[in-house]
């Protein structure tokens, strides 16, 4: 099946990247036919042999061929077409996943929260976490 871009341009499997859009299946039309109006076949028997018993041999030879008739119809083609994401679709789609990296890490703050453990066994993480959180909320501010 053929992937064309948002313009129609044709595009291999290799060119897409599926982090700045995707593909929906769409159908295009092709072509545009034409009613064609139905025509008899118009012809003759002619003679091809004659016999000395006042027999022949005929065969039926066609001026004008036959035409069946058809309604008009549309031709159309399935194809991919690849669609950018939009601005606000790429911010949520990060938000989503600083979200979910906020989730993985859930459990070193509840350990911390249960007593278990403390920040400074995680130093990096409390300012991996805190980063996440500051780039979520200029994301959804900005959206």
């Amino acid at each position: 099946m053929r992937i064309l871009d948002e313009q129609g341009h044709e595009l291999q499997e290799q060119e897409i990247d599926y982090n700045t859009g995707y593909v929906e299946k769409e159908k295009i039309l092709v072509a545009r036919h034409k009613a064609v109006e139905g025509v008899e076949e118009k012809g003759h028997w002619e003679t091809v042999a004659e016999y000395a018993n006042g027999g022949k041999d005929v065969e039926w030879v066609v001026d004008v061929p036959g035409v069946e008739e058809k309604d008009a119809w549309d031709e159309y083609e399935d194809i991919l077409r690849f669609k950018v994401f939009s601005a606000e679709e790429l911010a949520q789609a990060e938000i989503t996943a600083l979200k979910q990296k906020l989730s993985d890490t859930d459990y070193i703050a509840i350990k911390i929260a249960e007593g278990v453990s403390t920040w400074e066994e995680y130093p990096e993480m409390k300012v991996q976490r805190q980063a996440w959180r500051d780039e979520i909320n200029r994301l959804e501010a900005t959206s």
